[in-house]
């Protein structure tokens, strides 16, 4: 394999940890049960990002938890979610946290000009705050999956709990500048967009700073956490609007520097990559699995409307995909009544999870972050290869065909999804 430090080091920024401080989480139901669990008694601090919160009984006892925690211990928490799909049901689940922290919305600058009374689809459509992290006092839980009643039931996702000092004081940082191009949350003026040619010019300026891999300080060196850690991340970070793509460039330079001996393996939850993300499919050496949803696995499936065919353009998109890379094969996870969410990558002792589709909306519309893994820890390795061949285990091999209509909509719908 590659030396994927290196690679990863010239774009990215270090962090270690130790292995055995890092835990892979395997159900919706470990899921959920992490987040009450850290959420109960935070200390000092959380921070939390993601599209949206949904509003049933566990997502309003972990609301209930970080305002006791604020009232107890004084807490300092704040949120990020996204302007219009987390305020579609007028933010109910907030109305005890507004209170006693802030609650940032992020909008896309696709729509700088436009102003909505209620959260607009058309907002969502054209791109949406997609960054998912929780983080209590000094652990954080990555995953693709959004702080909802839907992601703790038959929805597969991947989950990553980390302990480590070092990395959450990191998170708390970019989140804290990520808040800063963002909104916030006042319901009597939530009309008014954010959005100028001054407020573009310092989210840009706020991106560059915490998607580059020089130091957060001056007196800091480049390499963050324990001088024995034997684990590496790698913060990888996608904001479309101002042309910062981290994460495919991992991708690409992963599949570019891989040779025959190398096997990959990918998940999506909504797989049609990029032209670019196509190219560098064909011409890798290495042998690369993609885990895909099938139809019924698929969040849209026996959706209203063109919803309906999303499921169908998303297989349309692999078949093609997989005509063009001789290295390629596709899977369909396919456990019954259940919906695949699933996000990442997988090689030898490197692991990418976080929100990230590898997909043209990941690439040119939405925001999205994922950590990059590099272990030495045996037990960590074990762990990520178990995870990996439970999801394939549920697989099977990718159907091939695909309502007809499909053929007319994919094209005008592909930058969309």
């Amino acid at each position: 394999m590659i030396n994927c430090k290196s690679l990863l080091g010239g774009i990215a920024r270090q962090i270690k940890v130790r292995g055995c401080d890092i835990k892979i989480l395997n159900t919706p139901a470990d899921f959920r049960d992490a987040l009450l669990q850290h959420s109960s008694g935070v200390k000092f601090r959380s921070r939390i990002s993601c599209l949206y919160v949904g509003d049933k009984e566990n997502e309003r006892i972990i609301m209930d938890n970080l305002v006791g925690s604020v009232k107890k211990y004084d807490t300092d928490v704040s949120m990020i979610i996204d302007r219009y799909r987390g305020l579609r049901d007028g933010g109910l689940i907030f109305k005890d946290l507004k209170k006693v922290s802030p609650i940032h919305l992020y909008q896309t600058p696709f729509m700088p000009r436009f102003n909505y009374k209620k959260p607009s689809l058309l907002g969502e459509f054209l791109g949406v705050h997609h960054i998912k992290y929780y983080l209590f006092d000094n652990t954080v839980i990555i995953s693709g999956a959004n702080l909802s009643d839907l992601y703790f039931g038959c929805r597969q996702d991947r989950y990553m709990v980390i302990k480590s000092k070092s990395f959450a004081d990191y998170i708390c940082y970019i989140h804290n500048l990520h808040a800063t191009s963002s909104k916030l949350w006042d319901p009597n003026s939530y009309t008014r967009s954010h959005w100028s040619t001054e407020t573009l010019r310092v989210a840009k300026n706020v991106t560059e700073r915490f998607s580059c891999n020089t130091p957060i300080d001056n007196d800091e060196t480049r390499y963050l956490g324990p001088k024995d850690g034997d684990t590496f991340i790698y913060p990888l970070f996608q904001f479309p609007s101002f042309s910062v793509h981290q994460i495919d460039d991992a991708i690409e330079l992963l599949l570019s520097r891989s040779t025959s001996n190398d096997n990959i393996t990918c998940s999506s939850g909504y797989f049609n990559p990029t032209p670019r993300m196509i190219e560098a499919l064909a011409k890798t050496k290495a042998h690369v699995t993609v885990i895909i949803p099938s139809n019924e696995a698929n969040g849209f499936y026996n959706g209203s409307f063109l919803k309906g065919y999303v499921p169908d353009m998303y297989n349309l998109s692999a078949i093609r995909t997989l005509k063009s890379c001789p290295n390629l094969n596709v899977v369909e996870y396919n456990k019954e009544n259940w919906s695949y969410h699933a996000k990442g990558l997988w090689s030898d002792n490197i692991t990418i999870v976080g929100s990230s589709n590898f997909n043209r909306r990941s690439s040119m519309r939405d925001t999205e972050f994922c950590i990059a893994i590099i272990t030495e820890c045996e037990q960590l390795s074990k762990s990520l290869a178990d995870e990996k061949h439970r999801l394939l285990s549920a697989s099977n091999s990718l159907t091939t065909s695909y309502r007809a209509f499909s053929r007319f909509t994919l094209p005008f719908m592909s930058n969309f999804l």
